[in-house]
């Protein structure tokens, strides 16, 4: 029986300008042919029945038909698109549907555009269970930006693709491949994780495994409804968290009573750990990116790193680096990999933001020291008490103006602010960016509407003696690029250090000529 891969349906994007992967199973040794735009590419399938047909270079077309056929069977596929496709992964924060974007409302009246397509894959965290229940009533194919569908679209996703897809006038393609609450180890195998320095995890994971109950686990995972993910908006737990209700709202609104939830320790309702949870090592490597793979891509998109932000992010340096050469490795390919540092935030359920510092300065080397690589600074967007942050349109904007700059090669700037040098001078204070474009400003608020203060910059720290200096007397001022710190109460002895966004919680008002805002950084001063 022939069976191309779950990703060739009717209405999908097929990558433009490159060779391009179809491949599926069928009966062993069958002979497999692919035929678009008036040329035919065949293959033989192996002794396992899997085949793959390279075809290839496509040009961009917005009308298409793909046809399969086999030995005896024919599949075709209509209202097919080449253009540009992206791979949108990580986790809650890129899976974040637009059903719960802040501008969602004003984005269903106008998102119609069936040149802006979005696939996402079903999340089952072992290969069997898209086989035991039923994804494909939400998931599994290829939806077109309209009202009816806008609110199952990744947020980031949609708005990256409405930016690129205007900007070039071609047919854009999301394959949404992420899962909300999961570490970086679990979207790498084995091998990568231990090139990672992530043996912890690993160890961790095999340690757990010795006490558990095989049989017991498998019957608390039949009936773990979250496992189960064939229509998140079911779960009204997780449907009103995003939505933005604090845990006590959710508590009330589910149970009726007031409880005091600082009390409640959530750890202890999250599932058991095996062989089957989609935050094990490898667990969704092999359950979701390996189905994806080797679908034709322009690029990765990726935002992740809150889960691991709560548990070793010591590690998070070296494992991020690997996880991206991962990626490229299956895809056989140095794909463009374009991330989100992940935003500020003080405290949420059971995360505190402290270990996220460290999560940044690791995404943040990562974007100097990979090759290929763009990081999306988003730190004027974070949300004190809640760790996904409810506008994504702007994070979906800067990682189109990476992918313009770094992919399609147009001269725009992309790079956030980032202080270089401080000096003394006179009494004053002041800071040297580089990547200010015509000038920085400061902002009297910032895109989610939180007013700020535009002689005051938000995250701003001096640090002397391993004091934190009091700036309350102290205002800012910006010319080109520098910014210059003035006040009677200024009185700084070297050394010191100055740090930008250097702590959990935060929130930047400090901007380029591109409305990008300085990122996290520091300068010590001798």
């Amino acid at each position: 029986m022939l069976k191309p891969a779950m990703l060739f349906q009717d209405h999908m994007v097929l990558q433009r300008e490159k060779p391009v992967a179809v491949w599926g199973t069928s009966r062993p040794n069958e002979t497999v042919s692919v035929s678009i735009q008036g040329q035919t590419c065949s293959c033989k399938a192996d002794m396992e029945g899997r085949w793959c047909v390279k075809l290839p270079p496509l040009r961009t077309s917005f009308l298409e038909i793909l046809v399969i056929s086999g030995a005896s069977d024919v599949m075709t596929y209509q209202d097919v698109q080449v253009g540009d496709v992206w791979l949108a992964s990580g986790q809650s924060n890129m899976e974040f549907f637009m059903r719960y974007d802040a501008d969602f409302p004003e984005e269903k009246r106008v998102c119609s555009n069936a040149d802006i397509r979005f696939f996402d894959y079903p999340e089952v965290s072992y290969p069997e269970q898209i086989g035991e229940a039923d994804y494909g009533k939400n998931f599994g194919f290829w939806r077109k930006a309209c009202p009816e569908d806008l609110e199952w679209f990744s947020a980031v996703g949609y708005y990256f693709a409405k930016e690129i897809q205007g900007s070039y006038g071609i047919p854009v393609g999301i394959v949404g491949c992420n899962w909300g609450g999961t570490p970086a180890c679990a979207w790498m195998n084995e091998e990568e994780i231990r090139k990672g320095g992530g043996q912890v995890w690993i160890d961790e994971y095999k340690e757990g495994l010795k006490t558990l109950n095989l049989e017991n686990y498998e019957a608390q995972f039949r009936q773990n409804s979250p496992a189960w993910r064939t229509d998140p908006f079911q779960d009204p737990f997780t449907d009103l968290l995003l939505q933005g209700a604090s845990l006590g709202e959710v508590v009330k609104k589910l149970t009726g009573q007031e409880l005091d939830v600082s009390t409640i320790d959530m750890s202890v309702h999250a599932p058991t750990v095996g062989p089957k949870t989609e935050t094990r090592p490898c667990g969704l490597y092999e359950s979701m990116l390996c189905q994806v793979a080797p679908f034709t891509l322009r690029g990765i998109l990726f935002y992740q790193g809150e889960s691991d932000g709560d548990r070793h992010p010591e590690v998070y340096a070296t494992l991020f680096p690997a996880l991206i050469q991962g990626f490229r490795d299956l895809w056989q390919e140095e794909l463009p990999f374009l991330f989100v540092q992940i935003a500020p935030f003080g405290r949420w359920m059971q995360s505190v933001g402290e270990p996220y510092v460290e999560i940044r300065e690791a995404q943040q080397l990562a974007s100097e020291r990979v090759p290929g690589t763009g990081m999306a600074v988003i730190s004027d967007i974070g949300m004190e008490l809640d760790i996904h942050p409810k506008k994504k349109q702007p994070v979906g904007h800067r990682l189109a103006l990476l992918a313009e700059s770094k992919v399609y090669g147009d001269d725009v700037l992309c790079e956030a602010p980032t202080l270089v040098s401080a000096k003394e001078e006179g009494g004053a204070l002041i800071l040297r960016f580089t990547n200010t474009g015509d000038g920085l400003y400061i902002a009297d608020h910032t895109p989610d509407g939180v007013k700020t203060d535009p002689t005051k910059v938000g995250g701003l720290r001096v640090i002397e003696d391993g004091q934190v200096v009091n700036l309350d007397g102290v205002t800012a001022s910006v010319e080109g690029e520098t910014m210059t710190l003035c006040g009677d109460t200024l009185r700084i002895k070297k050394p010191f250090t100055v740090e930008l966004g250097c702590t959990g919680w935060y929130r930047i008002n400090l901007y380029n000529s591109a409305g990008l805002p300085a990122r996290p950084s520091k300068v010590l001063v001798k």
